[in-house]
């Protein structure tokens, strides 16, 4: 065998005993929690005795936006506990809500608050709007 000829078999020899490197295992494929229905949407209060105007904006980044006609807004962290409460904090006070009912245009919360339980209802705005002229 020539010189040439027993260098190419050293190197198939390598290559047969050396494989390429296994390229590194991905981790483990984890589901993305998806985003709850009420996310990302302006919600406005029917409930009569909310101020007018009241409304509340859960955002993707995990800050609520809670504002009313007469009252100056409050913008608060908000998470989700599991896959039907959520919360966050006012006035140092934690809330925490449990989502009841939530569609594309309805949201129905239930608050657990300090000494009571509060239903809440809201619809989804569906066009610009301005507070009403409030009495002065």
């Amino acid at each position: 065998m020539t010189r040439s000829g027993a260098f190419i078999g050293v190197l198939v020899a390598a290559q047969l005993g050396c494989s390429a490197p296994e390229p590194p295992a991905s981790p483990p494929h984890r589901e993305q929690p998806s985003t709850p229905a009420f996310v990302g949407k302006i919600w406005l209060s029917t409930d009569n005795d909310a101020p007018p105007g009241t409304l509340r904006l859960f955002t993707p980044a995990g800050l609520l936006l809670m504002d009313s006609c007469g009252e100056t807004y409050r913008i608060a962290q908000w998470r989700a506990i599991d896959d039907s409460r959520i919360e966050w904090t006012e006035d140092s006070a934690r809330i925490e809500a449990r989502i009841v009912r939530v569609t594309e245009s309805e949201l129905q919360m239930q608050l657990q608050l300090v000494n009571s339980v509060k239903d809440e209802s809201y619809r989804a705005a569906d066009t610009a709007g301005v507070c009403p002229d409030m009495p002065r």
